[in-house]
């Protein structure tokens, strides 16, 4: 660009990555970078921006590459792809520049739906100030989206605030959801709150197969990185590797999803002792010699019996083992007998479905700071309604998955 060269600052080239929707194997936009050169030779963008903001023109470099990139997608595209432009937050409130590269963007003749302006993970005091320049973009037909969601600055609270339409998931969260079974289910709960909230998912920094068919399993709408494509300085299929998109074309035929914790087979032998611990205490063995059998498994934690109403009765019969993971946070909640946990789901489901077998999701005990896996069954006994429950230590059974 002219005007940022006539200040000195790094030279202005544009790649471009593809952003592909898993449900189409196809682009739906593509992320304008920064390929910069200082004195002719290559720079970082930090590097590159790092110079303009010692020369106190930050402001003045993002817009110039933001006009660079515009002009370069439009040479390089049809009229369907969108633009993701990057901007800094504080860019986007200054009263000059955030107001400039609008204006750049309007001068330019992009339709405004096909620019995402995408905010950068930084530090924002003024939240305020921010929605009212998101609002403002929209009121002009732009596009919103946030990066590097779940790390820094960028979090629910910022989704909240300024109800993006893209939320894009830093690198690390999918790296570590491939990490374990326990990971992947809690990114799998998080692409559906931010889907609640009502914002498209783009999942950053896809490198291998296991990590894009992750992104499948969780069902999040769009995906970009290395493993798909790396950026070029040009735009076509043939920069989208095919192998990658036929594998995901695979995984969509097959339905495969992430796993219920009810049918995995490493939950089976809990399943099997649960029925012969229902059976031994539907005979009329106490409790705690029904219990034996389930107890002596590695995960076991503990049985229990709730009344109609969801209250305990008496104490829990605990496992011997793993003691780190019974130990309380508050005193008060070792003393179950009497408590009401009516609310649990595993109470409720095994209520309407009396003599079925009922496996909860992993849910945080009240009792210490694990997480349980409980099967549970509502059955009569002594002319009375009960449930009868076992604990599973979720945090030990999910290091087998």
């Amino acid at each position: 660009m002219s005007d940022a060269n006539a200040r000195g600052l790094p030279h202005i080239e544009s790649a471009f990555q593809p952003i592909l929707s898993l449900a189409h194997g196809l682009p739906v936009g593509y992320e304008a970078l920064l390929r910069a050169t200082d004195g002719g030779m290559p720079c970082s963008p930090e590097q590159a921006f790092g110079v303009a903001r010692a020369r106190d023109c930050y402001g003045e470099y993002e817009r110039a590459c933001a006009r660079r990139h515009v002009q370069r997608f439009q040479q390089l595209v049809g009229d369907e792809s969108v633009l993701f432009l990057n901007v800094h937050p504080d860019v986007l409130v200054d009263p000059h520049h955030g107001a400039g590269i609008v204006a750049d963007l309007l001068s330019s003749d992009i339709e405004r739906s096909r620019v995402v302006l995408e905010i950068l993970e930084a530090r924002q005091e003024t939240t305020a100030v921010l929605a009212d320049a998101v609002a403002a973009l929209r009121q002009h037909g732009f596009l919103v989206a946030l990066d590097d969601f779940g790390a820094g600055f960028t979090n629910l609270g910022r989704v909240w605030d300024l109800r993006p339409d893209v939320v894009k998931l830093d690198r690390e969260l999918i790296c570590k959801a491939a990490s374990s079974y326990r990971n992947a289910r809690s990114l799998l709960r998080l692409v559906d709150l931010l889907h609640d909230i009502g914002t498209f998912i783009v999942v950053e920094g896809i490198e291998t197969e296991e990590q894009a068919l992750l992104c499948l399993d969780c069902d999040a709408d769009f995906v970009q990185g290395y493993y798909f494509a790396k950026p070029s300085y040009e735009i076509g299929p043939m920069h989208v590797s095919q192998d990658a998109v036929r594998t995901l074309g695979r995984r969509l035929n097959s339905v495969h999803k992430l796993r219920q914790v009810a049918d995995l087979e490493e939950l089976a032998p809990y399943r099997c002792a649960f029925r012969q611990l229902q059976q031994a205490f539907s005979a009329g063995r106490g409790l705690c010699d029904s219990a034996a059998h389930f107890l002596h498994l590695e995960w076991a934690m503990r049985v229990y019996l709730l009344d109609g109403d969801g209250m305990q009765v008496g104490e829990s019969v605990e496992s011997e083992r793993h003691a780190e993971w019974r130990r309380s946070t508050f005193a008060l909640l070792t003393q179950r007998c009497g408590a009401n946990w009516s609310k649990r789901p595993y109470f409720r489901n095994a209520l309407s479905r009396p003599g079925q077998t009922i496996v909860s999701e992993p849910y945080m005990s009240s009792s210490a700071r694990t997480h349980c896996v409980t099967l549970s069954v509502n059955l009569s006994c002594d002319g009375g309604n009960y449930v009868l429950c076992a604990d599973v230590l979720f945090e030990g059974l999910s290091q087998t998955l």
